[in-house]
């Protein structure tokens, strides 16, 4: 009798491709924001209030503007609404300051990169997670703004619509800014809350400041440091407002510059972290 020893086979599973994990990574961070009730409380709190806020301003633009014609003009004053500034300060803060934080805090980010993606491939899911929620204080009520004032024939179709599509760029606009700052601040520590103050630092530590600084010394040049100036003085452009006492150009281009750095910072940062691939 002959003894052999038994033979095993391994059933091998294919591993998913980067699409596939990027969407996995997006899923599963939507789903998890969703849940959370700090999360939706903040989100369906800001969207609510700036879009209220935003048509009541619209409603009494007729006695805050009085004798100005009823153009694309009007819309700025819902797009300048300060409950913007707030809310996406809380829902960065709230939402977007664990991104990068937390994964980096439990080594999950490893975990991410050990398999077939990349760190641009990581930072643009984490993005798809964070920007969508920003948009619904950035850009939903100013949309909502112009289709209700159409519907109510406070405007027309053509101004309305018009109105509309400003409102998607300059919406949009913010929102990669703070989508960016926010990823920024949640890659430089391990813990979300420092990354919190940072954004509410970024956003009240400049902008009050800079507007008593720029009042005082009659210097209208100060308030290029803070980001919400720079969107008002965008804003007011594109809906062909008078300005808010700094150029427009510059300003848009301070917004796209640190849009851009910040985004390349962080990248930076998360290569620099060491990850075991195999």
């Amino acid at each position: 009798m002959s003894i052999t020893l038994p033979t095993y086979s391994r059933l091998e599973i294919p591993l998913l491709g980067r699409r596939q994990r990027v969407q996995a990574i997006i899923t599963t961070g939507l789903r998890r924001e969703l849940r959370r009730p700090a999360a939706i409380v903040v989100t369906a709190l800001g969207a609510a209030f700036t879009t209220i806020t935003s048509i009541v301003l619209l409603f009494f633009a007729r006695f805050l503007l009085p004798g100005q014609a009823l153009d694309l003009t009007f819309f700025a004053l819902p797009a300048s609404n300060g409950f913007v500034l707030f809310f996406v300060s809380l829902m960065a803060a709230v939402i977007g300051s664990g991104l990068i934080a937390d994964d980096v805090q439990s080594m999950a980010f490893t975990l991410y990169l050990s398999r077939p993606i990349t760190q641009s491939d990581y930072l643009l899911a984490k993005a798809a997670i964070l920007a969508p929620l920003i948009s619904m204080v950035t850009i939903l009520p100013l949309v909502l703004t112009a289709l209700v004032a159409a519907f109510l024939g406070l405007f027309s179709w053509t101004i309305a619509l018009e109105a509309m599509g400003i409102s998607l760029v300059v919406g949009g606009l913010l929102t990669l800014f703070y989508t960016a700052v926010t990823l920024f601040l949640s890659s430089l520590t391990r813990r979300k809350g420092i990354a919190a103050a940072g954004v509410f630092a970024v956003n009240f530590g400049l902008t009050i400041p800079a507007g008593i600084l720029a009042s005082q010394i009659n210097n209208p040049s100060i308030l290029y440091i803070a980001p919400w100036n720079n969107y008002l003085a965008v804003a007011g452009a594109a809906f062909g407002a008078s300005g808010t006492g700094i150029d427009w150009p510059q300003a848009l281009a301070i917004l796209l510059g640190v849009t851009i750095l910040a985004a390349i910072v962080t990248y930076i940062r998360m290569k620099a972290i060491e990850v075991i691939s195999g």
